[in-house]
């Protein structure tokens, strides 16, 4: 299983809490997240899309990335009557 494979796993195991890049170095020994989720972004189907957020914490900022699905098109239906 490559890194790739074991970020993706974590972001879809991690729901709404994501990962950080101090996540990523835990769980999966990866030190470059954000050259992980650009690959990952790459091979996503069309429904699940990876959203980068912004977090701070001790006056530092850093990246969460959470994978979310993408909301279904509307289609307008036309009247019958």
């Amino acid at each position: 299983m490559t890194q790739t494979d074991i970020i993706l796993d974590l972001l879809r195991r991690q729901g709404e809490d994501g990962l950080t890049p101090r996540d990523a170095l835990d769980r999966a020994g990866c030190m470059r997240l954000a050259a992980r989720i650009s690959d990952i972004k790459e091979k996503l189907p069309p429904d699940e899309t990876i959203v980068t957020l912004r977090a701070t914490s001790g006056g530092k900022t850093y990246a969460r990335y959470v994978l979310r699905k993408r909301p279904a098109p509307v289609i307008a239906q036309e009247s019958i009557w």
